[in-house]
C-alpha cells in the first residue's frame, strides 16, 4: 500500500509539474488525462494513504490527525537529491531521446526535487501514520513522537521508486512531448 501510494504520488507530481511548466500542451491532452491529474493530486493520495492505514488498524483519523501527520512527515522527509544520479535514472527510464528532450525543455533543477520530495514525504506520511495507528490501537489518544529512523526512506528504495514513478508517468510525458511537437510544427 505504501509503495503504491509513493509511486502514484511521484508520478502525478511529475505530470502536474510538467503541465504547470508547459501550459500550451494542456489543450492537446485527452480529457481523461486531465481528469486523472485533477483527481490524483499528491496531497489527495497522501490523505487517502492515511485513511487506508488507519482502516487497517480499525481506526478512523480525525481531520487534525491527518493534518498533524502530514506536517510531521513534511518536516521529517528532507532528502538530499543527487541530480547526476537522477539524470541517469531519467535516461534509463525514458530513453536517451525523450530524456534529452525533457532535460532541454524542463531542466531537472526545476521539477525533479519536487517530485522526489513528494515521494519521500509520502513514505514518511505512511510510516508515521502506521506508528500513530499502532499506538492509538493500544488506547493512547496522543500522537507519538516521530522516530527519525522510521521516517527515513532508504536511498536505494527512493531511487527505485523514483524510477517506477517516471515509468508510470511515461504515457503522460509522451503525450506532452507529442503536443509539443505539434505546437512546434503548427
Amino acid at each position: 500500500m505504501l509503495h503504491t501510494a509513493c509511486v502514484r504520488a511521484g508520478a502525478y507530481a511529475i505530470a502536474q509539474g510538467i503541465i504547470v511548466r508547459f501550459p500550451l500542451a494542456k489543450p492537446f491532452l485527452a480529457k481523461s488525462v486531465l481528469d486523472s491529474l485533477a483527481k490524483n493530486s499528491p496531497l489527495r493520495i497522501q490523505k487517502q494513504l492515511i485513511k487506508d492505514i488507519y482502516k487497517q488498524h480499525g481506526l478512523k483519523p480525525a481531520n487534525w490527525e491527518t493534518s498533524a501527520i502530514i506536517a510531521v512527515a513534511e518536516s521529517s522527509a528532507a532528502q538530499l537529491v543527487d541530480f547526476g544520479q537522477l539524470e541517469r535514472k531519467l535516461k534509463a527510464s525514458l530513453g536517451a531521446r525523450v530524456s534529452g528532450w525533457l532535460l532541454k525543455a524542463a531542466p531537472l533543477a526545476q521539477w525533479a526535487p519536487e517530485m522526489v520530495a513528494v515521494l519521500a514525504r509520502t513514505w514518511a506520511i505512511g510510516r508515521y501514520a502506521d506508528s500513530v495507528g499502532r499506538i492509538r490501537k493500544l488506547g493512547s489518544d496522543m500522537l507519538p513522537a516521530p522516530l527519525a529512523k522510521n521516517l527515513k526512506l532508504p536511498a536505494n528504495v527512493l531511487w527505485n521508486w523514483t524510477e517506477e514513478a517516471f515509468e508510470l508517468a511515461l504515457p503522460v510525458l509522451g503525450r506532452i512531448h507529442a503536443a509539443g511537437s505539434r505546437i512546434r510544427r503548427g
